[in-house]
């Protein structure tokens, strides 16, 4: 009987769906929301804005403009594995692993009508092809060219929808733009906070604000197969006023906090296997989906991730001119499957943390 390919397929297809709400790395990125509507609730800082000194926060994005950001990224990748990696089908996994990706590129923000009024479809492109590597992997220092497939940061193309607000619109291909079509990666398991490819800026509130305003939300996203819900909490602070390049902007500061993410598919998989054994299987083969049903496992759990992000925001023009990024997390997985060749059970064991710095720095626009 051969299960594992496609059950490992099904488990990370399931893994980016079910990390769609985590906005800890940056609440307008496309993890942030879900192809099911958060419930979301809104609290406005008591603090009340005079006219004088009050700003009116939105996004201002002609279809057909074009604004290009210096991206710069700063990643540190801790990994350790026991047990046979052949658990994850083809992936080469090793057992150790401490690998630093610095690296800076261009990426292009193309801005198109959306689908309703006052929103705007932004498509992002751009690549780190140029990373300066690193490290070790099992106690050697990596060779330049052979990266392994999970600290592989691939090419961004990412078109997402957003209102005046900031505010990410879901749609139906949201993870599978966000996160990546490939779901056979190791590298695509959708932790909060990987994809350097998001809108630049945080959502605004719905009112004017004024330096030492705050307004926060909370996002509930349901879990895949029930159980607690995921919960993001995002707050925003206008903190200051600066000068950048004869700019006059507002830094903003956004500390989002995603709940830790819990889920074992092994029920789920067994439920899926056994929908395919043909009426007239042997006793011998229910058997053995019994046999597999008692020992499978397949938990994956992501620690509490907490992000904070400052945003050089330029309200007379109505967008973000820079911005820093900074977030950490920590991804266990416990498998035990059957191999393909003997039937027997494998387990494998990784814990993987993940520290990354992101900056942006706005270098092209229409009014530039």
């Amino acid at each position: 009987m051969s299960i594992r390919p496609i059950a490992l397929l099904m488990v990370l297809a399931l893994v980016v769906a079910a990390c769609g709400g985590g906005a800890a790395d940056n609440p307008t990125a496309p993890e942030a929301t879900t192809t099911t509507a958060p419930e979301a609730t809104t609290t406005e800082a008591p603090t009340e804005a005079t006219t004088s000194d009050a700003f009116q926060l939105s996004y201002t994005l002609e279809a057909g403009a074009t604004f290009e950001y210096e991206v710069g990224i700063d990643q540190q990748i801790e990994m350790s594995a026991t047990g046979d990696a052949s658990a994850m089908g083809d992936e080469e996994i090793p057992e150790n692993a401490s690998i630093n990706l610095v690296g800076t590129t261009i990426f292009t923000h193309s801005v198109a009508e959306g689908p309703d009024p006052d929103t705007y479809e932004i498509t992002i492109k751009g690549d780190f092809t140029d990373l300066r590597i690193t490290g070790t992997i099992d106690g050697e220092p990596i060779d330049q060219t052979e990266l392994p497939d999970f600290a592989e940061l691939e090419a961004i193309d990412v078109t997402i929808v957003v209102d005046e607000q900031g505010n990410v619109i879901p749609d139906d291909d949201m993870f599978g733009d966000a996160l990546g079509s490939d779901l056979g990666g190791f590298g695509d398991l959708g932790a909060p906070g990987m994809d350097p490819g998001r809108f630049v800026g945080p959502p605004f509130a719905d009112r004017p604000v004024t330096i030492g305003d705050i307004w926060s939300e909370t996002i509930e996203t349901p879990m895949f197969m029930g159980g607690e819900p995921i919960v993001t909490q995002i707050d925003n602070e206008v903190t200051a006023t600066e000068t950048i390049d004869g700019y006059e902007v507002l830094v903003i500061e956004t500390t989002s906090t995603t709940s830790m993410i819990e889920f074992d598919l092994a029920e789920f998989l067994v439920g899926f296997f056994q929908a395919f054994i043909p009426g007239n299987a042997t006793d011998e083969e229910k058997a053995e989906i019994d046999a597999i049903a008692e020992e499978l496992r397949f938990l994956f759990v992501i620690d509490e991730t907490v992000s904070n992000m400052t945003t050089w925001f330029d309200a007379e023009v109505g967008y973000a001119r820079q911005a820093e990024f900074s977030m950490s997390t920590n991804i266990v997985m416990d498998i035990n499957m059957p191999d393909d060749e003997t039937g027997e059970m494998v387990t494998f064991g990784m814990e993987m943390s993940i520290a990354q710095d992101v900056s942006y720095r706005l270098i092209g626009a229409p009014d530039a």
